[in-house]
């Protein structure tokens, strides 16, 4: 059997909701099992999407960049893939992609409209990406 961690968290979330909750001695407990269930379950749906949203925002970072006037930093970003598909290693070059579009987008927010817009349409994909359900 191949394990889903992702499910098996949301079970954990839903058990810890619709029975440990409603049993807690004190409101305060139920408060506290109901934060602890509702962390849970975005940790499950992290856990389903994190290297895939990562890459998904690294190759239009990628588009982007690819895009701008060049610098060593840019151009290696460009070349960068991630050691392994480990989380970890996703997220050394997203934030190695995110640092460069804020970085650019310092330079270029006042002085060049298209840019600006572009970088603020790829911020807005980056958020709807990584919201929680």
């Amino acid at each position: 059997m191949i394990p889903e961690p992702g499910r098996a968290l949301t079970d954990l979330a839903m058990r810890l909701l619709f029975n440990v909750a409603p049993q807690a001695a004190n409101t305060f407990a139920a408060a506290d099992a109901g934060l602890v269930g509702q962390l849970i379950m975005t940790l499950g749906q992290e856990f389903e999407r994190a290297v895939s949203t990562r890459m998904q925002d690294i190759d239009e970072m990628k588009a982007l960049l690819g895009d701008a006037p060049g610098t060593v930093d840019r151009r290696a970003f460009l070349a960068q893939q991630p050691a392994s598909l480990h989380l970890r290693d996703v997220n050394v070059v997203h934030d190695a992609g995110m640092r460069l579009i804020s970085a650019w987008h310092a330079e270029v927010e006042i002085t060049d409209d298209q840019a600006n817009r572009r970088i603020w349409t790829f911020l807005r994909n980056h958020s709807e990406r990584h919201r929680f359900d």
